[in-house]
């Protein structure tokens, strides 16, 4: 038992010390490490894709999709800015859900998506 434990531990350690090997730092493959921040426009793309894929996944109703968009702001979370991107569906009947927020970080990334803003 202990040999297997230790077999293990060595395999586990070397696989980890090649890994920065294949990670060189000359590369240039067509990513740059420092993005660019999304612009309004982007943001309210990603959020769109978002709600056509709640849409598909039958998280939200059809109807969401014709939902006029109404605001796409940056609003500060933790130390860190994101678009909150508002649409307003007035064929919910629960005035409560008649707006979804979707919150998109700066590079283009979908963080949540809910009927509070928050």
């Amino acid at each position: 038992m202990k040999k297997l434990v230790k077999t293990s531990l060595i395999t586990a350690l070397l696989a980890c010390s090649f890994n920065p090997l294949y990670a060189g730092g000359n590369h240039d493959n067509g990513h740059k490490h420092s993005q660019k921040e999304l612009s309004k426009d982007l943001a309210q793309k990603e959020a769109y894709k978002k709600v056509q894929e709640l849409v598909g996944i039958k998280k939200i109703d059809k109807s969401w999709l014709k939902a006029p968009l109404l605001d796409a702001k940056k609003k500060k979370f933790n130390d860190h800015l994101e678009w909150v991107v508002s649409y307003k569906n007035e064929n919910i009947k629960d005035t409560k859900k008649q707006i979804l927020y979707v919150f998109v970080n700066m590079y283009g990334k979908i963080t949540g998506a809910n009927y509070t803003g928050k």
